[in-house]
């Protein structure tokens, strides 16, 4: 952290006095419209980057920064520890035109990162070169220069900048939002970075420093879990954009099909975070199921639909048997498809292109009459899913159920994408329904053999007819949200339903347009800053005009103290991030007052 002082105040004077501080620049351009699929592509790509080592994650958010704003160099500086060495600005990333200067130095007075770390604020910097001289190395001048701050808890961990070295390219208010975005990644690296250091450097010496060492790994889960609540954010606002796109473009067939692919990818990144969630979830034992009477042979069919594009993209033969007779089970419908889902995909991973999957179901259903139910000896489901496809080396089978273990190579399992997560998951989930799981592979090149026993079998229960879906009538609907994306695209095709919107990008704001405005319905995110979620709805509930608007939360985080939390607060109900649009059509559809029919 940098104290602002005298030496601070003169080198913004001068920088502005040369001319060379502009940041006023970016009000007056015109900004560029938001790329929402380059952004999905750089979220899921940072998601499978998370994993590894932090300078390589932090490296790889500096290439993410040049690739986003089209810039022509970019880096992170780091503020210097105190006891690290002389008080400077450490590279620690550094990409384009710029790359054969990472882990180079810079000097914190009268530096572009010294004074935007002073300023607290994003900076535009023109011509930076011929005002600081440390900036003076061979190679194309530097045009234009956007430096924002990466926050800490005592200030500032350092910077996050691009570069421009042509007269063409010039920064805009776009750049300073991707920024910004990046730099929160950045800070919670950091974050975990320096508690590690600490850690590992007390680990040596005293059991206090393995304590420490132990809580830098509950950081580490922290930040996971962080990390993936943090990726939902963007998701909802980016998936409304899509939709109201292919709404706008639907005659367009090429346009059509490349919001498909977008489409396709928010897909893959939703798999990614909930991976992520699953993990910490694993780590922290709060994974649970929700177990029903189901039907074993659509949880079958769920599984292969959702890798069925694994399986067609390497052409391999799908042979599945034992699903001829209709198979009740009594298990978590979703997990237990999450589970053989994976299972599969592993096995198309690992299987070069033409190779041959089998899935075999096996049970004794067929002998128990539907009024019977099991009992401990014939309740056993066996799932088997084999492959012919490159094996297991005997040294990596002990390892498979761990997380983040990738197999049979890890260069491999990164050249197929995946986070390492699924085995663990599986595993677990096979543990929560007292079952068993076994792995065989007779080497590498001879294919690999997973037998699941679960002891779920059920008697086939009381039919239940879904409810249909309801259309919704026109509604006066509030939208509260911090970001200021998600507002705008989830308004705009709520709109386009026929509905009445206002949106508040605050819980002050909110209070605001409830003067005037009546909703029917108000959809309000949790976690803002100043008044949060919680406060606002108990200050809309004291409002007598406002007793019969439904209250609905909205959150990355969906455990059922956070449920509790909601309703006590005054909420009616609780969704989680991302939104998914059809099921808050279903509740607005539903809705009768502050009730919503069928809801349990």
């Amino acid at each position: 952290m940098i104290a602002s002082s005298h030496a601070d105040t003169d080198a913004v004077a001068r920088a502005r006095a040369a001319g060379v501080l502009a940041t006023e620049r970016l009000t007056t351009r015109a900004s560029r419209a938001p790329d929402y699929a380059a952004e999905n592509a750089a979220l899921v790509a940072l998601a499978s980057a998370l994993t590894g080592p932090d300078g390589s994650f932090l490296q790889f958010l500096a290439e993410l920064a040049l690739d986003l704003c089209g810039a022509e160099s970019a880096g992170i500086s780091v503020l210097r520890l105190p006891g690290e060495g002389e008080p400077c600005f450490d590279w620690v990333a550094a990409a384009g035109l710029c790359a054969p200067y990472r882990n180079a130095t810079s000097p914190i007075d009268d530096s572009p990162c010294g004074i935007s770390v002073a300023l607290g604020a994003p900076q535009l910097y023109s011509y930076p070169q011929r005002h600081f001289p440390f900036l003076a190395v061979p190679g194309p001048e530097v045009v234009e220069g956007l430096v924002v701050v990466i926050p800490s808890a005592e200030g500032a961990h350092g910077t996050i900048w691009v570069m421009s070295h042509n007269e063409d390219k010039k920064f805009d208010q776009e750049d300073c939002r991707l920024l910004a975005s990046l730099a929160g990644f950045a800070s919670a690296a950091l974050t975990l970075r320096r508690s590690r250091k600490l850690a590992e450097s007390e680990a040596e010496q005293t059991q206090r420093a393995r304590e420490a060492l132990e809580q830098s790994d509950a950081r580490r889960e922290e930040f996971i879990s962080m990390l993936g609540h943090e990726l939902r954010n963007p998701m909802s606002p980016i998936e409304s954009a899509i939709a109201i796109a292919k709404r706008s473009t639907a005659a367009d067939d090429k346009a059509v099909r490349a919001l498909t692919i977008a489409q396709r990818q928010m897909r893959q990144l939703r798999t990614l975070v909930d991976d992520l969630l699953d993990a910490a979830r694993v780590r922290q034992g709060k994974l649970a199921l929700k177990r029903s009477h189901t039907s074993l042979n659509e949880v079958v069919f769920d599984a292969l639909t959702g890798v069925q594009h694994h399986i067609d993209a390497r052409r391999h033969k799908l042979v599945l048997t034992g699903v001829e007779n209709k198979t009740v089970v009594f298990a978590d419908h979703v997990r237990l498809s999450q589970l053989i889902g994976n299972l599969v995909s592993n096995a198309a991973k690992y299987t070069p292109t033409g190779g041959c999957i089998e899935v075999s179901v096996q049970s004794r259903a067929s002998e128990l009459a539907t009024d019977v139910e099991p009992t401990a000896e014939n309740r056993i489901v066996t799932i088997t899913v084999r492959d012919n496809g490159v094996g297991i080396d005997a040294s990596v089978l002990p390892k498979v159920f761990e997380l983040f273990a990738q197999g049979p190579t890890a260069s491999n399992a990164r050249s197929e994408g995946g986070l390492g997560i699924g085995l663990a998951l599986v595993k677990r989930i096979v543990d929560l329904h007292d079952g068993s799981i076994e792995i065989k592979s007779n080497g590498m090149g001879t294919g690999t053999e997973v037998t699941l026993q679960l002891p779920i079998l059920s008697r086939q229960p009381e039919r239940v007819v879904p409810a249909a879906p309801v259309e919704a009538p026109s509604t006066r609907l509030l939208l509260v949200d911090d970001n200021p994306d998600a507002l705008e695209a989830l308004g705009m095709l709520l709109e386009l339903d026929g509905h009445v919107v206002r949106s508040a990008h605050s819980g002050a704001a909110a209070l605001e347009v409830t003067r005037e405005f009546i909703p029917e319905v108000a959809l309000v995110d949790i976690g803002m800053p100043g008044i949060d979620g919680f406060q606002l709805a108990q200050l809309l509930r004291a409002r007598p005009e406002l007793d019969s608007t439904l209250l609905v939360a909205l959150t990355g985080y969906g455990s059922e103290s956070d449920k509790s939390r909601a309703l006590a607060a005054g909420f009616d109900l609780h969704l989680t991030k991302p939104l998914s649009i059809d099921k808050f059509r279903d509740v607005l559809g539903r809705r009768v007052g502050r009730t919503i029919e069928g809801l349990l």
